[in-house]
């Protein structure tokens, strides 16, 4: 391949959201080779944005190794394996209903989770000489009787499909047939779930995803004392520069004010795209969210947004210091801890009024009863109906209204200094 062949096709596709992406691959010339140059996450958000069942064709155009990352992004709840899903790849055809999908499934997946699904559903006996007669009802043999598998599953679907998986694999590779059917039995099911997490971690790893000790460094507390000394010293100490930046991750969600306007004024979009990226990724794995669950990845990063406009916040607030300049000489990742450590504080403070107090308000003051749950979550947050001001929005969108009447449901990223003063003055009546 030429050097011209190899430079960066997505290159003018800055800046995108899932949807933009995907018709950017179709409106190329050459939309495989956009595919496999995508950085796997972004690939993956896509994918989930359309439904992967929706999707067929876009796996079919990337890489093996990009759909082994793929896989390591759905396939899992915390550290378990997601069963549902896996169902779900295993039943996907393309639009002629061919298993070239399936083949190359067999190719890049974790053949741990293959011999899951085998342990926990089918039954394996293996015979010294050829016997015509099965051991029991619904076993078949692939091999003139010396092998016998009966699936045990009430499941029509997930039976049909394990048993296509195993003929599929059988017809093209026996070899590989006889070494998955024997695994469960010399592995337990839980040892082959830990062993292929464990192997998905470092996978993950290698892709810019922090384990969990480096995740939680990155949420350390940080002063604004340290950042102010950092500021006059005028030397930036950490750049991010060795990962992919994930843009559907940053332009998909919301951006707050200051955020916003940090990213139309500088320069190197680049650096501040991988910052965000890492930050975004050790975020998911403090706060133990799947991949797989876009919305609550998007919520999360409207959240991360608003601890970095915090932080920006907190340190021009005196006049001293511009949007820009702050961000030149922290970086992204001490404004972000300067935010969370506001967060923090907030929900140290809402966690120490007592659960009784909180009872009592609970029909008494809707507002602030919402108002000390949404600020004691793992990741605080303020009600939806709540203005930074302090004052109430009902359903309808009015202003002002009574606390009998109908409050938006949901809740809202804090991202504001006076947003953190109203939820703080809330909670004076309860201390």
């Amino acid at each position: 391949m030429s050097s011209t062949d190899s430079a960066p096709v997505v290159a003018p596709f800055r800046g995108h959201t899932c949807s933009d992406l995907y018709k950017a691959i179709f409106e190329a010339d050459a939309p495989e080779q956009v595919v496999r140059q995508l950085p796997v996450q972004s690939l993956f958000m896509i994918i989930k944005q359309r439904g992967i069942e929706s999707s067929t064709d876009l796996l079919l155009m990337a890489s093996l190794e990009q759909c082994k990352l793929i896989s390591d992004f759905d396939l899992w709840h915390a550290d378990a394996l997601n069963e549902e899903v896996l169902w779900g790849w295993l039943a996907l055809t393309d639009d002629t209903d061919s298993l070239e999908l399936l083949q190359k499934l067999v190719k890049f997946i974790d053949l741990k989770l293959l011999a899951v699904l085998i342990g926990k559903y089918a039954e394996v006996q293996v015979f010294d000489e050829p016997s015509e007669q099965p051991p029991g009802p619904g076993f078949h043999t692939p091999d003139n009787g010396s092998t016998w598998v009966g699936i045990k599953t009430e499941n029509p679907d997930h039976h049909f499909l394990l048993a296509r998986l195993l003929a599929l694999i059988f017809e093209s590779n026996a070899e590989l047939f006889y070494q998955l059917i024997a695994i469960p039995s010399v592995a337990t099911i839980s040892m082959l779930e830990e062993e292929a997490y464990i192997e998905r971690t470092k996978r993950l790893a290698a892709e810019g995803i922090p384990e969990p000790e480096v995740a939680a460094s990155i949420h350390a507390p940080y002063s604004v004392l340290e950042a102010q000394a950092v500021l006059k010293a005028g030397k930036r100490s950490q750049v991010i520069e060795d990962i992919r930046s994930i843009e559907p991750m940053i332009y998909e969600a919301r951006a707050t004010r200051l955020f916003a306007e940090l990213l139309r004024r500088v320069e190197d979009h680049e650096s501040i795209e991988m910052e965000f990226t890492y930050i975004m990724n050790a975020a998911v794995v403090r706060w133990g969210i799947d991949f797989a669950e876009q919305e609550r990845v998007l919520e999360l990063a409207e959240q991360v947004k608003g601890a970095v406009n915090l932080g920006l916040e907190r340190l021009i607030a005196d006049g001293s210091t511009t949007v820009l300049e702050a961000y030149n000489a922290l970086g992204l990742g001490p404004l972000f801890r300067l935010g969370m450590t506001e967060l923090m504080a907030l929900r140290s403070r809402a966690r120490k009024i007592p659960l009784e107090l909180a009872d009592k308000v609970k029909d008494a003051d809707p507002v602030l009863f919402s108002t000390l749950a949404c600020a004691r979550e793992a990741f605080p947050a303020m009600p939806m109906f709540l203005n930074e001001d302090g004052s109430v929005v009902d359903s309808s969108g009015a202003s002002g209204v009574d606390i009998s009447g109908s409050l938006q449901p949901g809740t809202r990223p804090i991202e504001s200094l006076q947003a953190i003063k109203s939820v703080s003055s809330l909670l004076d009546k309860l201390a």
